[in-house]
């Protein structure tokens, strides 16, 4: 399976994401950030109407993230405001594989079967 996404005339990737909560699901854009080392963070005006569940003393909640018809479900990081990130943590753990195509400002991530 592989989510195609895309890249700005800065090099910046993004890819749009269809995210899960208890309550209700929200498609979000969300930054590729390599440099970023959590799983996902969302701001607080995507989290809360999406009614997620508090796992942790950090604020952190559990999330569903559906691509195809797949779900993965990973913690996020709820952040008062800013961009959605995908993390290198949530792509290191479900074994995704990043390619960037710089000439062509186009980005895919691959999943494993399952």
């Amino acid at each position: 399976m592989e989510l195609q996404g895309r890249m700005d005339e800065n090099g910046q990737i993004g890819v749009t994401l269809t995210v899960r909560g208890m309550r209700s699901e929200a498609t979000i854009e969300a930054v590729v950030d390599t440099g970023f080392t959590r799983p996902l963070p969302l701001p607080v005006t995507i989290a809360v109407p999406l009614g997620l569940e508090l796992v942790d003393f950090t604020p952190m909640e559990l999330v569903t993230i559906a691509i195809d018809g797949r779900e993965f479900p990973t913690v996020c990081l709820a952040t008062e405001t800013g961009t959605p990130l995908i993390g290198t943590l949530f792509m290191q753990s479900v074994g995704a594989t990043l390619i960037a195509k710089f000439a062509e400002s186009a980005v895919a991530l691959n999943f494993p079967n399952a």
